[in-house]
């Protein structure tokens, strides 16, 4: 099938990762097919999709999540105009048969730009609560792939097909074990977590004086290595400090316990591997969309939902204590994860992406 796609988005982990696995999903399936990428200057995408040999067409442009009104008035009315017209002129010498948002602030300028070309648009929404860009682009779009079930009430009935998150192959492959001394990892995401960063040392310090035996690895994101490094040096903690992890499926079967954010890919990718997982999501997501994404996991029996202001080191550490004193605990943790984890999420995607470029053909 000799065709392209367009994939709109990016910013963080949350939104590339799942844009790289449907990328290659679709090469795998189609093998003629082109795929090419829109992502933002400031995005983790400028980096990783030129290293990954991938063609990327970079804009530049600010958020407008949690920016003021002058910001906001300036995206809107002058750099998304400017975006869409570089994105018009990339497509003049070979127009895309589908573009796909997959979330980030570039996606809305490439949905704009497919509107503006007649292009036919799917979403991609990954968390349970739909962002705002997606609700109000949803009305534009011939269907809209839903990584959680919970999304589906936010969205019109007729375009939202639920499908699963999907995770790259690797990842979807990979297997939780116990390991002997314990070890506890954690993760804040792409861009790292502040309240992780500067609470798992200290919960790490609780633990030792209490006598348990264990070993850290934690991902802290960009500039934070050697602050996070010397607040474990400090309590006299083994741990291993990294800004951003190229090989997750290393870290997610290294360790006993999984203390991590709830993006909605660190909630598939855990499930899928099967990690035993202490959620803290993040306060101020927009719409608790975090809460929400951990919730149907915490429900299936395969994680614990913490709130961040009930996450005090005293409580954390006895909640991990509790868990590594009890490895059949973590084995049903284990075992609920991986059955009710999203495993045919590309199939179904790659089944309502199909007829598109079938109609292109």
């Amino acid at each position: 099938m000799s065709a392209t796609v367009c994939i709109a988005g990016g910013g963080t982990g949350g939104h590339l990762m799942p844009a790289l696995a449907l990328a290659d999903a679709m090469r795998g399936r189609w093998p003629d097919l082109t795929v090419r990428f829109i992502g933002a200057e400031r995005g983790l995408e400028a980096k990783m999709l030129p290293e990954r040999g991938e063609e990327v067409l970079l804009l530049s442009m600010h958020a407008v999540s949690g920016a003021g009104i002058w910001q906001r008035m300036w995206v809107v009315c002058a750099e998304l105009p400017r975006a869409v017209r570089v994105i018009l002129k990339s497509w003049r010498e070979q127009k895309p048969k589908l573009v796909i948002g997959v979330g980030g602030y570039a996606s809305a300028m490439g949905v704009v730009a497919a509107i503006i070309a007649r292009i036919p648009v799917l979403l991609y929404e990954q968390n349970a609560i739909p962002g705002m860009v997606n609700r109000q682009l949803a009305r534009f779009a011939r269907r809209v792939l839903l990584g959680m079930e919970a999304a589906a009430r936010h969205l019109p009935t007729a375009k939202a097909v639920v499908c699963g998150n999907l995770v790259r192959s690797e990842i979807a492959t990979a297997r939780w074990q116990p390991h002997e001394p314990p070890q506890l990892l954690v993760l804040g995401g792409s861009q790292g977590a502040r309240f992780l960063n500067e609470t798992m040392p200290l919960v790490a310090a609780v633990l030792q004086k209490s006598g348990c035996l264990f070993t850290v690895r934690h991902q802290c994101g960009r500039d934070n290595e050697a602050a996070v490094s010397a607040a474990y040096q400090q309590g006299g903690i083994a741990a291993e400090v990294v800004p951003f992890c190229h090989d997750m499926v290393d870290f997610y079967t290294s360790g006993n316990l999984l203390v991590a954010r709830a993006g909605a890919m660190t909630v598939a990718e855990s499930a899928v591997v099967g990690v035993p997982t202490i959620f803290i999501p993040l306060p101020g997501a927009a719409d608790d969309h975090q809460f929400h994404n951990a919730k149907a996991q915490a429900d299936d029996g395969a994680a614990v939902v913490l709130r961040q202001e009930e996450a005090t080191p005293e409580s954390l550490a006895s909640m991990i204590t509790v868990l590594l004193q009890r490895p059949e605990k973590l084995q049903q943790m284990h075992d609920a994860a991986v059955r009710h984890a999203p495993r045919h999420a590309a199939d179904k995607m790659l089944t309502e992406i199909a007829p598109f470029l079938e109609e292109a053909a």
